[in-house]
């Protein structure tokens, strides 16, 4: 195992803990390999922990131990998969969900890497080429422990310098969609088709959220950047009348479906797919108005010559709103960029609201359900943050 050195004045927070590596924390990273292990110390010959090196776009390496002691190879990693797998071993239990974050990352010990559950089949994530290299281990555990129904993978990382996202059928009954429960609601996933599953899984407790607040159908609800439209299937379930945007193609078939699983009638309850600002123009002019706005955008996008960026847009995104929310309304903002925390996004939401001079008062903040695992060592694993507000002082 090759030994490698942190630079000079790099040393502090990997001492009090933090366990993802940048390229620019270490002396010398010419000749490492994507995957290797290697042992790290810092620029004294102090050791740091053991790590593996993981060119991906969150980190250029994870440590996986600071057990000097240790050894790293296949028990190790074993290991980590099993653990994850007891741990969750309640979530086996429940009468109402069978979908879940099986192992989480660094959160779980290993960097790059997810599983998820989806009732009976497995979905595996490698974020990096040298994670992939133990797919073979990976896959082996999981049949010995668990014997599911199928399993996928998506590999996320550069091929030839580009990005690249891949599906691929390992092993088990390849089916087209699977239908998923989650506090009572049912929704169609498909793990074979494309980038996303058709649910984010660590938006659960939102979607509980807004299942168990009863509304009477003349609430409306708003539901910006609606995908698959699985808040707006809660929030229907509640009793709101909801309003769907979205500007992919695919997101009438996928909430109809979702809709329909649910047995839920579509009256009352519309789809618009067209950009979202556009949408809100065109609900303004139409003296449109809704009691519940949610609104959770990807941090990124381009469309056409429009690039969304959310640490940019985002309050824009909220003083639209504003325009058609009703005068006590309620919004619920999402935001997923790992760079940006919890109180920054507090502190821009507070200080786009007090430019307009209007009062709100917090009625909720939400981050990752348990399952999604995470430690101190990686402070930007905690990526999602979900904040309540409702128009005027309590």
């Amino acid at each position: 195992m090759n030994t490698i050195q942190l630079k000079k004045g790099s040393e502090r927070p990997f001492h009090q803990g933090r366990l993802d590596i940048g390229r620019d924390d270490l002396s010398d990273s010419v000749f490492l390999k994507d995957g290797e292990m290697v042992r790290l110390t810092d620029y004294l010959g102090r050791f740091i922990g053991y790590a593996m090196m993981s060119f991906e776009q969150k980190a250029y390496g994870w440590i996986l131990s600071t057990d000097e002691n240790i050894e790293i190879g296949e028990d190790f990693i074993r290991g980590q998969i099993v653990a994850a797998i007891s741990e969750r071993t309640p979530l086996y239990n429940q009468d109402d969900t069978n979908v879940f974050r099986l192992f989480n990352e660094i959160g779980d010990g290993i960097g790059g890497l997810s599983i998820d559950y989806f009732n009976g089949h497995l979905f595996i994530t490698y974020y990096s080429a040298g994670i992939y290299k133990i797919r073979n281990l990976v896959v082996h555990v999981l049949i010995e422990e668990l014997t599911p129904e199928s399993i996928t993978e998506q590999t996320r990382f550069s091929i030839d310098g580009r990005m690249q996202i891949q599906n691929n059928h390992v092993t088990g009954n390849k089916a087209e969609t699977i239908q998923v429960q989650e506090s009572g609601m049912r929704f169609n996933v498909n793990l074979n088709d494309g980038p996303m599953t058709g649910l984010f899984l660590d938006q659960r407790e939102t979607r509980k959220s807004l299942l168990k607040n009863k509304h009477s159908h003349n609430e409306t609800f708003l539901n910006l950047f609606a995908y698959s439209g699985s808040f707006s299937v809660a929030a229907a379930l509640s009793g709101m009348s909801t309003t769907s945007v979205d500007l992919a193609g695919r997101t009438t078939e996928l909430i109809t479906e979702n809709f329909n699983v649910n047995n839920l009638k579509t009256d009352n309850h519309t789809i618009h797919i067209m950009d979202t600002f556009d949408y809100l123009k065109f609900a303004e002019r139409k003296n449109h108005q809704f009691d519940t706005i949610l609104i959770d955008p990807p941090s990124f996008s381009r469309n056409k010559k429009k690039v969304f960026k959310v640490e940019r847009d985002y309050p824009k995104l909220i003083k639209e709103s504003l325009k058609i929310l009703s005068p006590d309304g309620q919004l619920i903002l999402s935001q997923n960029l790992e760079t940006f925390s919890l109180n920054q996004f507090k502190k821009q939401i507070d200080q786009t609201l007090e430019s307009m001079g209007i009062a709100y008062t917090l009625k909720d903040v939400k981050g990752l359900p348990k399952d999604f695992k995470t430690v101190k060592g990686y402070k930007a694993g905690k990526y999602l943050k979900v904040v309540t507000i409702q128009l005027g002082n309590d």
